[in-house]
C-alpha cells in the first residue's frame, strides 16, 4: 500500500469496500471524506444518456456516485460514434442498456434504475426521490413533463447544450420556469392539451434550438462551413456537435451537480442567467436569455 493511501486509511468509512476506497481516494482534497459519502448515497437522475448524458453519468460514477436513474428511448446509430459512449459493437442497442453495462464495469456496486421512455404514467416515479435531475434530452414534450415534475417535487433540474460555451443553468423554485424560459406558451395547458395541440408535432429544432443558437458568436463559429448555421436553425440538419465540446459540457455539468447541486459549496446559476466561458475566444460570457 502506498504512503498516500496509508495516510487516509484510518478515515475510510467502515461500509466502503476496499475497491470503492481505492477508486475515490484521489478525490479527497477537492472534497472531504464526509462529502464523498454524501456523493455516494445521493440519488441523481440523468434523463437522456446520449452525447451529454452518457459522459455525465460516467463522470459521476467515476467520482463515486452510486445511485443513478437513467432514461433514454433511443438506440445507438453510426452518427453517435463521433461523441457518445459507444462502439461499432453497440449499434442497434438501447443506449440505457449499453450505458448500464459500461457503468457497472466501472463500479459493480452502483445502483441503476433505468427507463426506456418518459411517459405521463412514469415521470413522477422517475423524478421521485432524486436530489438532482439532469435534463439531457431534447424532446420538447418529454422535457416539459420532466420540468413540471421537478418543480412540483421541488427537485432542482440542471440543463446545458453542446454549443461553443462552457455553461449550464438550473431550474428551481427560485428560477424562471422552463416553459417560460423557452417561451413555449404552454404553461396554462395540461399535458393532454399539449399532446392535442400543434406543439406535439414540433421538434427541438422548431422551438428549443433557435433560442440556444442565439448565443452571441455561435453563428460565426458554425458557419466556418457556409450555410450550416441556417440549416441547423431550420431543422434541415441536426445541431452540430463534436466530441471535445460534448465532453467539456458533460464535465462542467458533473462539476455543477457535485459542487452546486449536492455539496452546495458554490451557488447555482439560475435560468435565465447565462454565466459561462467562450473557449474559442477565451473569455467569460454573461447575459440574460429572457
Amino acid at each position: 500500500m502506498d504512503a498516500q493511501k496509508m495516510l487516509f486509511r484510518n478515515q475510510k468509512m467502515k461500509h466502503w469496500s476496499d475497491r470503492y476506497f481505492n477508486q475515490i481516494e484521489r478525490n479527497i482534497g477537492y472534497i472531504t471524506f464526509s462529502e464523498q459519502e454524501k456523493l455516494r448515497i445521493t440519488p441523481i437522475a440523468i434523463l437522456g444518456v446520449g452525447g451529454i448524458g452518457g459522459p455525465l453519468a460516467e463522470q459521476l460514477v467515476r467520482s463515486g456516485c452510486e445511485n443513478l436513474t437513467i432514461c433514454d428511448c433511443d438506440i445507438f446509430e453510426e452518427s453517435n460514434l463521433n461523441r457518445q459512449i459507444c462502439t461499432t459493437n453497440d449499434i442497434g442497442n438501447y443506449k440505457v442498456d449499453v450505458l448500464e453495462r459500461y457503468l457497472m464495469n466501472i463500479n459493480p456496486e452502483v445502483k441503476i434504475k433505468k427507463y426506456y421512455n418518459v411517459l405521463k404514467t412514469n415521470v413522477s416515479d422517475m423524478v421521485k426521490g432524486n436530489s438532482v435531475v439532469a435534463l439531457a434530452l431534447d424532446g420538447p414534450l418529454a422535457s416539459i413533463m420532466i420540468a413540471r415534475e421537478c418543480r412540483a417535487q421541488n427537485v432542482p433540474m440542471i440543463e446545458s447544450w453542446v454549443i461553443p460555451y462552457l455553461w449550464a443553468w438550473w431550474f428551481t423554485q427560485y428560477s424562471m420556469g422552463y416553459e417560460e424560459c423557452y417561451r413555449l406558451n404552454t404553461h396554462d395547458l395540461t399535458i393532454e392539451q399539449i399532446k392535442q395541440s400543434e406543439l406535439v408535432e414540433l421538434k427541438s429544432s422548431d422551438i428549443l434550438f433557435p433560442k440556444i443558437l442565439g448565443f452571441p458568436g455561435v453563428k460565426e463559429i458554425y458557419n466556418r462551413e457556409k450555410g450550416v448555421y441556417d440549416a441547423t436553425v431550420s431543422g434541415e440538419i441536426g445541431i452540430r456537435t463534436i466530441a471535445p465540446l460534448v465532453r467539456l459540457t458533460a464535465s462542467y455539468l458533473a462539476l455543477e451537480i457535485i459542487f452546486a447541486g449536492i455539496l452546495q459549496t458554490k451557488p447555482m446559476i439560475l435560468a435565465p442567467l447565462v454565466l459561462g466561458y467562450d473557449y474559442f475566444e477565451m473569455k467569460s460570457v454573461q447575459f440574460n436569455m429572457e
